[in-house]
């Protein structure tokens, strides 16, 4: 839970922040805006007249009615009214008018009429990046004790939230596996998503009140409903203090199994969680923020070697698997506008099909695993053929590094073909990792980031669980490991039904450890296996969660 006043951004569509202004803020709010729109026209103008004789007259009478669009006093004043009305800010205000401009434009019945709309979104965001200074969305500093509310928000700039400063993150878009959210959780921010309309039901002046357990917000609490959620706050804060003292050790099942928990990291700035944390190692590093971070460019070998080179120091003496690159899918890297970029090129299709990125990537991880244990995790792999290729790059990166032997490599089960072949693909790789959250997405037909169809949603269906099993299987016949760290893995439920199934090794957020260790020292492992082979021949979720909630 969190409690904190509310930083309102719109990422999609036109972006801007939400800041209440006062009455005597409003002149300077409209200089501020009557001087962006003065540039953003100049900077049209002067673009219109270079492409007269470089490009052609069609696009610099484009860019001559943008231009025009951008000083029109019609459309300032509309904002300006915006903003003493709502006494917003003029980033804030500026999108909102320009929002209601484009619906009216988008619902005309003539074809030129229905193009101003992307005419207008074209002059606002070159107003607003007057307005911001070409900055980021956010404002420049967010204050201590915010809590980030905004409609959607991509890794990349999930991965630039400060913990310091943000108690909290709610999004009026995606799902409690998206990645944003995910990496919320690595920071410990309670995090809601899928609450439609909250960027308006929110106000930027009156505190609100997150809780990523229940999922709820309130927009407007009473002063008794504040009392008690700091109260709570800090009630958390302590269990979670005394839950991390007890957890320190090993884990093990109630009848004393042990099982291996390690972390899933998203940053370099999540790496002292690890000793804080308490976890066996790095189950799961999603490298792929190193090169979102530097987006178009690529990062160096040496720059991604001295970053896996600190998080083997920092897991030390404890291994650690690094995913290649996962681009493309939601990180918005890869697909075409208009593909469904679930099913496009992302993962190990998009490494094989750029192959320097590729090779880049395996040199610096086979330089780096001369500091320690490190294991290679190929994510999105669909077929035999896809390792083969990998395994090959692989080979000639550890050549290149003077290694004698390749670090391990392993495959990331997350699409159902990998399942279904596990068996096949064993001889083929040194490990697997079952990645819980796109295995059932893909396998379920649901989109885990969309609230509609957030429900159906559900990594215990005895569907998901039978590839499980299979893959389980496989591992143990021929000798493979096989973990998982999807975050099935930190429901208390999940948990239960992977060490039912066999599963002995498994990685979560760091902040989720407590809690792991915490649950499995309740766990059984041989009534857990009972009710696991019962949640088998299961044909619904409801049944498989019924079976062990009555556990005892």
């Amino acid at each position: 839970m969190a409690v904190g006043r509310a930083v309102i951004v719109r990422f999609g569509g036109l972006p801007a922040f939400r800041r209440a202004v006062a009455p005597d803020e409003f002149d300077d709010e409209e200089k501020r805006l009557r001087r962006a729109s003065r540039l953003a026209a100049q900077e049209f103008r002067r673009h219109s007249g270079e492409a007269a004789g470089d490009i052609g007259a069609e696009l610099s009478a484009i860019l001559e009615a943008h231009g025009l669009i951008a000083s029109d006093e019609t459309y300032l004043e509309a904002v300006i009214v915006r903003v003493r009305r709502d006494r917003v800010n003029a980033e804030w205000a500026l999108a909102e008018v320009t929002r209601e401009f484009g619906k009216r434009f988008e619902t005309a019945d003539s074809d030129a009429m229905r193009e101003r709309a992307a005419d207008i979104h074209d002059v606002a965001r070159e107003i607003t990046r007057h307005l911001t200074g070409g900055k980021d969305v956010l404002p420049p500093e967010v204050p201590r004790g915010s809590i980030l509310v905004a409609d959607e928000i991509s890794p990349v700039d999930a991965s630039r939230l400060d913990p310091r400063r943000v108690r909290g993150l709610v999004l009026e878009r995606g799902g409690p596996t998206s990645h944003a959210t995910i990496i919320a959780r690595s920071f410990g921010l309670p995090a809601v998503a899928g609450i439609t309309g909250v960027c308006e039901a929110v106000s930027p002046e009156k505190p609100i009140v997150v809780d990523g357990d229940r999922g709820t917000v309130e927009t407007n609490p009473s002063k008794e409903r504040l009392r008690r959620s700091l109260l709570r706050v800090r009630e958390g804060r302590d269990r979670a203090r005394r839950q991390r003292a007890r957890t320190s050790r090993d884990a093990t099942t109630r009848d004393g199994v042990r099982i291996v928990v390690r972390a899933n990291l998203e940053l370099a700035e999540e790496f002292g969680a690890l000793e804080r944390c308490h976890a066996e190692g790095v189950g799961l590093f999603r490298s792929e923020f190193l090169y979102l971070r530097v987006a178009p460019l690529s990062p160096g070998v040496e720059e991604q070697r001295a970053v896996y080179e600190n998080l083997l120091a920092a897991a030390a003496p404890h291994p650690v698997v690094v995913r290649t690159y996962d681009l493309g899918g939601e990180k918005g890297i890869g697909p075409a506008r208009g593909e469904n970029p679930a099913l496009g090129l992302r993962g190990l299709r998009y490494c094989l099909a750029h192959p320097e990125l590729f090779r880049a990537q395996l040199e610096a991880l086979c330089l780096a695993s001369r500091r320690g244990a490190l294991s290679i995790l190929l994510p999105m792999v669909t077929s035999l053929s896809e390792i083969q290729a990998a395994r090959s790059e692989l080979e000639r990166a550890a050549k290149r590094a003077g290694l004698s032997e390749a670090p391990p490599l392993g495959v990331m089960v997350e699409v159902p073909s990998a399942a279904l072949l596990a068996e096949r693909l064993a001889p083929a790789i040194d490990f697997f990792s079952i990645g819980t959250n796109d295995l059932a997405q893909y396998a379920l037909a649901v989109d885990r980031s969309n609230p509609d169809v957030a429900s159906l949603y559900q990594p215990l269906h005895p569907s998901i669980l039978r590839m499980l099993r299979s893959v389980i299987d496989a591992g143990r016949s021929q000798g493979r490991p096989v973990a998982v760290c999807g975050e099935l893995a930190a429901d208390p439920l999940g948990i239960a039904v992977l060490v039912g199934l066999g599963i002995r090794e498994v990685s979560v957020t760091p902040v989720a450890i407590a809690g792991v260790k915490d649950a499995l020292s309740a766990i059984d492992s041989t009534r857990a296996r009972a009710l696991a082979g019962k949640a088998l021949a299961a044909a619904e979720a409801s049944e498989v969660e019924k079976l062990f909630r009555s556990r005892t």
